[in-house]
């Protein structure tokens, strides 16, 4: 868990995913982000892109209207999900027929599982991945 002092490491990924580091920090202090690097004593607090990609989702599930803890709990499950399948294309989130949601993994996208859930939250992977690299790009090319 991190304290609440001023983390640069998160500071800077939650400036690239577009997430507002308070809110992100209340919910690490909560518990509620299960997935974040370095919170094992010892290792260290680097942000790879997977671990952008979850923050970045984790965000945009706040601006949806989700809580703290369950945009949280979504984006650590979008995490083990593309750490399981790397070569991932979407990540949706959907609601099952008996009123449960799941977290959809897909490699494929001219057939998505997700599309068979009428109900569901959709992330486009390789557009994330594209919306990411933009503001890294923007900030090495500017002038210190």
């Amino acid at each position: 868990m991190t304290s609440p002092r001023f983390d640069l490491a998160i500071a800077e990924a939650c400036r690239i995913a577009q997430v507002p580091y308070e809110e992100f920090v209340s919910t690490v202090m909560a518990g509620g982000y299960p997935c974040l690097p370095g919170v094992v004593p010892g290792t260290p607090r680097r942000f790879d892109e997977t671990d952008l990609l979850a923050l970045y989702i984790y965000g945009r599930l706040l601006a949806f209207g989700f809580g703290g803890l369950r945009a949280g709990e979504y984006a650590s499950r979008a995490h083990a999900g593309l750490i399981t399948e790397p070569r991932a294309n979407s990540i949706s989130i959907a609601l099952t027929s008996d009123g449960g949601k799941r977290v959809v993994i897909e490699q494929d996208l001219q057939r998505p599982a997700a599309a068979m859930l009428p109900e569901r939250i959709h992330f486009d992977i390789p557009a994330i991945r594209r919306q990411l690299q933009q503001p890294t790009e923007r900030s090495s090319a500017e002038p210190a």
